[in-house]
């Protein structure tokens, strides 16, 4: 009987920065959605830590590496994404936009 591959992967808060709960769980949220979309068979887990870590169980060898890898890829681009952000706003809003016009009167 095969084994069956276990993905836990450690959050550490500090990744990300200074942010609220909210985005933090929604961070955690996106990332177990993209490891179960990635392993749709596989048991996947996020867990906080004080410090961001991997453990990789039921593969072994090259098999477990590019697990590895590919966690640390999909890690990346949640971060890169910025999803998991709140919406910052913009203090130079389309109304503020200056004209080209009106800087060509004299």
């Amino acid at each position: 009987m095969a084994s069956k591959l276990a993905i836990t992967y450690y959050v550490s808060r500090d990744m990300l920065g200074m942010v609220s709960e909210e985005e933090y769980e929604r961070f955690k949220d996106l990332l177990l959605e993209a490891f179960q979309q990635e392993w749709p068979d596989a048991q996947a887990s996020i867990e906080d830590h004080e410090e961001a870590g991997l453990e990789v169980d039921g593969v072994k060898g090259q098999a477990q590496q590019d697990v590895r890898d590919r966690v640390e890829d999909i890690v990346n681009e949640t971060i890169d994404e910025g999803a998991w952000q709140d919406e910052e706003i913009d203090p130079y809003g389309e109304e503020e936009v200056v004209d080209d016009e009106e800087e060509d009167e004299p």
